[in-house]
């Protein structure tokens, strides 16, 4: 009898929430959602295309270098997201969030290390539209969350939303 085993194998897989972002992420759009059925509804499916545009001319413009970056859905199936990027120069960053198509949206910023912990720093978003505010970050990761503060049966409109941090 033969035993085949992977004793002394070792596998590395990098850790996707601590991936810095780089500049083809920066400028990559989400895919549109699709329905909870799975099937797209057309009209919805173009609205939340023309949303991710204009979030994207909000987000864009924001100057600096990028240290995290995501946009997403904010209703539908897959509503709200999450984020985590290192931070290895500690200093004053631009947080600035954006929606289209919702009533308001939140974003919540924290940042934990050894030696600190930044307490949720949460910015309210009136859509559509944008909102900008500096903070001082420490060297470790920081974490970003988007979510509509909404019921989860509210119907999917094409809703979506971003965050940009700069330096």
């Amino acid at each position: 009898m033969q035993v085949g085993g992977t004793a002394g194998c070792s596998y590395d897989y990098p850790d996707p929430a601590h991936t810095p972002v780089t500049e083809t992420d920066a400028t990559a759009t989400p895919r549109p959602s699709r329905s909870v059925a799975g099937a797209p509804d057309p009209l919805v499916l173009e609205r939340e295309v023309r949303n991710y545009q204009d979030l994207d001319g909000l987000l864009k413009a924001v100057p600096g270098d990028v240290l995290l970056f995501r946009e997403g859905p904010l209703d539908g199936p897959a509503r709200g997201f999450g984020t985590t990027e290192q931070v290895l120069a500690a200093g004053e960053y631009t947080v600035t969030a954006a929606c289209i198509g919702a009533p308001n949206a939140k974003i919540y910023i924290r940042q934990e290390n050894p030696k600190v912990t930044l307490w949720p720093v949460e910015l309210t978003v009136d859509c559509p539209g944008s909102t900008s505010q500096v903070i001082t970050l420490q060297q470790g990761y920081v974490s970003a969350h988007l979510s509509l503060p909404a019921p989860a049966n509210t119907p999917w409109t094409g809703a979506v939303g971003g965050v940009r941090v700069t330096n």
